[in-house]
């Protein structure tokens, strides 16, 4: 393995992995740069051993997946060990986590993940805003708990897409995960594996912020509008009702700009007569009277104009307050616009006298043309053409044989 350059992923499996055989691959490990993915599957890795990863962890910046499933002896060291080594890798762009305890009765209760090391777990993600999977089946996932991890998810750098939760949390838990969702925008999937506790009141606020149902505008605007479903398995939602259980699975099929229009709407169809909280701004008003009346037709559309509440002069007023706010804008451009015609008309009259006096320069060049042509014929005639011309002109003079003999001569 030392020498092997293409490996980009790796699964290290079985109870024969402690921290013996882990120093077999620490060179190879150390050395690595490509590995995109680890996994970990009912291994011996403990806190000594996770140590031997450190140089791994720490140098490698291509490391995209982390799995760490079933390994009996992973406690709060081993999680702080490895998740601290990647959190000193500042080129780490951690996508998928997954940290799965085994079930209750299949652990040893004396070795596990306990309150401290969920804690770090949540201050890891928190820290990685890559992360886009994250898979967490601990024991001592409690209301607190994933209350502390949802105060990440409602982030807004928050891009965990898919989050798969198992612990000893209920309604309080699926609570804080509701109110989470009010501002994130990245999660599509919830599957909640073990839980204890968890009734038709923890599904149903779930449901309600995914589907827009409660009455707030800013909630509804701001909300995820990407979540596709919530899977509860039957052993975490034994008390939950097989209608709700249903619904979660299946919130929506279409794409979120669609989910969005549908809490829009769903807001204003229960609020025509008094909009106000909107907030509606003038150059908007075209676009959102064309979705009223896509919507609800011409009856929206006249219940909404006919409402004083809605301030229907704000809109169809004249001046709109809209012009009014631009006015000051509107006369400086007048200005500006008066002040550039003026000076086109003067260049204009400008080219246009340049071009008169082109004109009357050329046609003084091409007289003076004419008459050095002229004079140039003059010269080559004969001196008694000349004479004979200049006395066509002049008094008549008699030119003798002798004076003819003489101009020739």
């Amino acid at each position: 393995l030392i020498g092997a350059t293409a490996i980009e992923s790796l699964v290290i499996e079985d109870q024969g992995m402690g921290t013996d055989q882990m120093m077999c691959i620490q060179e190879y490990l150390a050395r690595n740069i490509t590995l995109r993915g680890i996994k970990f599957l009912r291994t011996h890795l403990d806190a000594p051993s996770s140590l031997l990863l450190n140089d791994f962890l720490v140098g490698n910046s291509a490391l995209r997946v982390l799995d760490l499933t079933d390994n009996p002896r992973v406690d709060d060291a081993t999680v702080k060990g490895v998740l601290g080594a990647i959190l000193r890798n500042n080129d780490c762009r951690i996508e998928t986590l997954n940290i799965f305890e085994k079930l209750e009765g299949e652990a040893d209760a004396n070795i596990g993940i306990t309150v401290s090391g969920v804690d770090f777990i949540t201050s890891f993600v928190s820290q990685t805003p890559s992360l886009s999977i994250l898979r967490l089946r601990i024991r001592e996932l409690s209301d607190a708990e994933l209350g502390d991890l949802a105060k990440t998810i409602r982030r807004e750098d928050c891009n965990i897409a898919r989050l798969e939760i198992s612990g000893r949390f209920g309604d309080e838990g699926m609570l804080s995960i509701a109110d989470a969702l009010k501002t994130n925008r990245s999660l599509r999937t919830i599957d909640v594996g073990m839980s204890e506790r968890i009734t038709d009141r923890g599904g149903r606020t779930i449901l309600q912020v995914a589907q827009g149902q409660d009455k707030s505008w800013q909630s509804k605007t701001t909300s995820n509008h990407k979540l596709q479903s919530v899977y509860i398995s039957e052993r975490a939602g034994s008390n939950m009702s097989k209608s709700l259980l249903t619904k979660l699975q299946t919130i929506t099929t279409v794409d979120p700009h669609r989910t969005l229009q549908n809490k829009a709407w769903n807001y204003i169809d229960n609020n025509i007569e008094d909009l106000s909280a909107i907030g509606l701004e003038v150059k908007l008003a075209p676009h959102f009277l064309s979705f009223v009346s896509t919507r609800g037709g011409v009856d929206a559309l006249f219940n909404f104009m006919h409402s004083r509440n809605n301030a229907p002069e704000l809109i169809f007023g004249n001046p709109t307050p809209e012009r009014l706010r631009l006015a000051p804008q509107i006369e400086k451009a007048k200005q500006e616009n008066a002040v550039l015609r003026a000076l086109l008309k003067s260049e204009r009259q400008v080219r246009q006298t340049i071009r008169s006096e082109n004109s009357s320069l050329r046609d003084l060049e091409e007289r003076e043309q004419h008459q050095g042509e002229a004079i140039a014929r003059c010269l080559l005639l004969p001196l008694f053409k000349c004479l004979e011309m200049w006395q066509s002109y002049r008094e008549p003079v008699e030119i003798t044989p002798s004076l003819k003999k003489e101009l020739l001569s």
